[in-house]
């Protein structure tokens, strides 16, 4: 914020809300927000309903509440009695001049115009790619929660390994395997276990649907869930009969992937010259548009969050960061292949945080 010349901050993304105060809010739906100034706690800006039931939730800082009965629009955005009581309290820390920093990317225009309007004194700055870089090094914390996440992620692949079978449709094969993971620990928020037969596991947002899997298919055993708010990220991809040349080579080449990923990526490493190291060691004759980009990004609070591993990055690899790697291929007449995993970057290298085995075929 100094480098920035930012006097005051206001947080209105939820995960973001929940780095710099603690605060896990399960109401996604609900207004969150929190005020960062200089020679003050954390000021977290919550509705009273989700502060009845979120009663033991530890936090950083002071909380304000506000009445969501009094606010006609607030599920739409945070809406004018949010609005009010984040107004009232820069007044009572004396942040109504100054400049203040927002998330450009997290704010309606009239959300924007009513707090220009009653802080005529103020200026304001986008803050939002400021928040991203500092959530790049995960605290040990923080890398707990993950590997945490990563536990029950594994759950949900190895139970995906015991019941998929020909026959059985998408749908029922993931809700079984969710179940697993809720057994296991999962939460609600960000749960996602995916059996997707076929060619549509290549698309990042495919959904399991009523199709049958089949013996001479890959199918595409895909898992995110999340602990305290941190998510992982897994995937597998198997075959229940026997797989041709060419799906074998094309699971072969995403195994390659990964393990070149794992092998260039360490402290002070190009992004950009990880994602070519990658599609350059995948394997002879490989195409690097065959492959689904990104091969992988930064995760945490997000599934995917910046930076992007891909060969247009700028930006460098650190110690404290954490990935998941998920190189996906998809060849038409041959299907689609991923294989997913979470990796902490060390002193010397990666650590993986899980310990499944990736050859399945």
């Amino acid at each position: 914020m100094n480098r920035d010349e930012i006097d005051s901050l206001v947080v209105t993304r939820r995960q973001d809300v929940q780095y710099l105060t603690g605060f896990e809010s399960r109401g996604h739906n609900i207004p969150i927000g929190c005020i960062i100034a200089e020679g003050s706690h954390p000021h977290l800006i919550i509705s009273d309903d989700l502060q009845a039931t979120n009663i033991s939730e530890p936090i950083l800082g002071s909380v304000h509440t506000f009445n969501t009965d009094t606010s006609e629009d607030w599920f739409r955005s945070h809406g004018n009695a949010f609005w009010d009581e984040v107004l009232r309290v820069l007044n009572e820390i004396g942040q109504t001049r100054g400049m203040i920093g927002l998330q450009h990317d997290w704010l309606s225009v009239r959300e924007f115009e009513k707090i220009k309007t009653n802080l005529p004194e103020a200026g304001f700055r986008d803050f939002s790619q400021a928040l991203w870089k500092l959530r790049h090094i995960k605290d040990p914390v923080e890398i707990d929660a993950i590997r945490q996440a990563v536990r029950v992620a594994e759950i949900g692949v190895r139970t995906a390994l015991e019941i998929v079978a020909s026959g059985k449709s998408e749908d029922d094969t993931s809700l079984e395997i969710e179940a697993a993971m809720r057994g296991a620990g999962g939460q609600q928020r960000g749960i996602r276990a995916a059996a997707l037969s076929g060619t549509h596991a290549r698309f990042p947002i495919a959904q399991p649907g009523p199709d049958r899997i089949k013996n001479e298919d890959f199918v595409v055993i895909d898992i995110t869930v999340s602990h305290s708010g941190y998510f992982a990220e897994i995937a597998r991809t198997i075959h229940l009969g026997k797989p041709s040349d060419k799906q074998r080579a094309l699971h072969d080449s995403i195994l390659n992937a990964i393990k070149a990923g794992e092998k260039a990526m360490k402290p002070d490493a190009n992004i950009e010259e990880v994602a070519t190291y990658i599609l350059k060691k995948s394997g002879r004759g490989v195409h690097a548009d065959t492959f689904v980009q990104p091969l992988g990004s930064s995760i945490g609070l997000d599934l995917h969050e910046p930076p992007y591993i891909s060969p247009k990055s700028q930006f460098s690899l650190r110690e404290g960061m954490v990935f998941t790697l998920h190189p996906t291929r998809y060849l038409p007449d041959v299907g689609s292949a991923k294989v997913a995993d979470v990796v902490l970057v060390t002193h010397d290298g990666v650590e993986n945080l899980g310990s499944l085995a990736r050859e399945t075929m």
